[in-house]
């Protein structure tokens, strides 16, 4: 049986409602094992700027040291690929799970895919994922080559339980040679944890839950 997690939270760092500390404690109650904050970093959003991801680092980085809740935390960050242009801010830390957003939203998508490439060619230690993609926005003749390069880099695929991105038809390409990792992108307290769909895809589609990563 899987650990109960949640790799996909916001806080007040970025758009959520809550603390980080509000969420940790919701986490606990909820019965939680493991939870990953993950606030935006954008410049088009209420989102994290360049200023700011030293003190959202230290702060998470302390609370992940303390674990007085015995729910293990881990240090996000969910990365707006269209407003971000340059990674040299993000790269000074060592994040426990880096998820790129909105890679395949423009005809242009093959330079975002690059720029994730790119990434995790350069820090192959760090978990990167694909947070809520819909493969339906890359064209059949592109599929291929797309799942090729996932599979050859280890890139994540998230099944993210608040865009239910896992009902995309694409999705029934994917099998057990993949990763995934497992949010709810909740932004309050209320949908933290809420991962049972989630592990019905993998269920449905036979895919052993030693598939989701392990942070």
């Amino acid at each position: 049986m899987v650990k109960k997690i949640d790799y996909h939270v916001h806080t007040r760092f970025s758009d959520g409602y809550n603390s980080p500390h509000e969420m940790l404690l919701a986490a606990k109650d909820k019965n939680l094992h493991e939870l990953c904050i993950t606030d935006h970093y954008s410049t088009m959003k209420p989102a994290l700027s360049e200023f700011e991801i030293e003190g959202y680092f230290t702060s998470l980085d302390e609370m992940k040291k303390d674990n007085s809740t015995g729910v293990d935390l881990f240090i996000g960050i969910e990365v707006d690929i269209y407003s971000i242009t340059s990674f040299e801010e993000l790269e000074k830390y060592n994040w426990d799970l880096v998820l790129f957003e909105y890679v395949f939203h423009l005809p242009s998508w093959q330079d975002n895919f690059r720029k994730v490439l790119r990434f995790k060619k350069t820090f192959p230690n760090t978990n990167v994922g694909l947070a809520h993609t819909r493969f339906s926005r890359v064209s059949e003749a592109k599929l291929d080559y797309v799942l090729a390069k996932l599979k050859d880099y280890q890139i994540i695929i998230e099944l993210n339980t608040s865009y239910q991105n896992y009902l995309d038809s694409w999705f029934n390409y994917l099998n057990e040679d993949f990763l995934f990792s497992i949010g709810t992108d909740a932004h309050s307290r209320e949908r933290l944890g809420d991962i049972d769909p989630a592990l019905n895809y993998l269920k449905n589609r036979r895919i052993p839950e030693n598939k989701i990563i392990k942070l």
